[in-house]
């Protein structure tokens, strides 16, 4: 048994060997799509959203809002791009492995190929997911011409993880009205400071 480590690192001249289905594809920003695997700068991003620039449609002006995360660091990022910007797009080969078990000092897990090689894969590329997987879990490796490009979690630890969040976001929301109507209340029953009444003062004066 031998032991290979899969970087995130981008292939410098790609190339498909056999029963390789990978590609990498030149479009323009109009043709980002959320979801869509692209290079920026060397590193590995998929598309979050993407937004016309202008008023409703896109120009060579305008141009499009792409949100976007980098693979390897999870990090978001946003960028503006023009109109006929031209962006590499990524079509990855994807296999599923089983987790032998993960190395958490390290910062790493460790699964079995086809041929019951060890492949190691970071904890860093899963995120939030990376908590909840434990040995024997299926994980989806994504490659191209054999550099990891993303690690997707099982379905149901997705799943999950989407139930949380929206749970999460639900009762952030709600804080904020029930802080709004507080306020509102507050400010209802806070006493109301009189001003002067002008007439008194002059009748004051005349009584002098």
């Amino acid at each position: 048994m031998w032991r290979r480590l899969l970087s995130s690192r981008p292939a410098v001249q790609p190339v498909c060997r056999s029963r390789c289905f990978a590609s990498i594809e030149d479009v323009t920003s109009r043709e980002l799509r959320r979801g869509s695997i692209f290079l920026h700068k060397g590193i590995y991003c998929e598309v979050r959203s993407v937004m016309a620039g202008g008023q409703g449609t896109a120009s060579s002006s305008g141009g499009y809002h792409v949100r976007f995360r980098e693979l390897a660091t999870r990090k978001a990022r946003e960028i503006k791009m023009d109109d006929k910007a031209r962006v590499s797009v990524v079509t990855c080969d994807r296999e599923e492995f089983p987790v032998l078990y993960r190395d958490d000092a390290a910062g790493k897990l460790v699964l079995a190929d086809k041929s019951f090689n060890e492949l190691e894969v970071p904890l860093a590329q899963l995120g939030d997911a990376a908590e909840h997987i434990v040995a024997g879990a299926k994980l989806a490796v994504l490659m191209y011409d054999g550099e990891l490009v993303k690690i997707v979690p099982p379905p149901e630890v997705a799943d999950a993880l989407q139930k949380d969040h929206r749970k999460a976001r639900k009762e952030e929301l709600q804080a904020r009205v029930t802080a709004k109507q507080q306020l509102r209340e507050d400010t209802a029953t806070k006493p109301r400071r009189v001003g002067a009444d002008p007439a008194a003062g002059r009748r004051r004066e005349k009584s002098f």
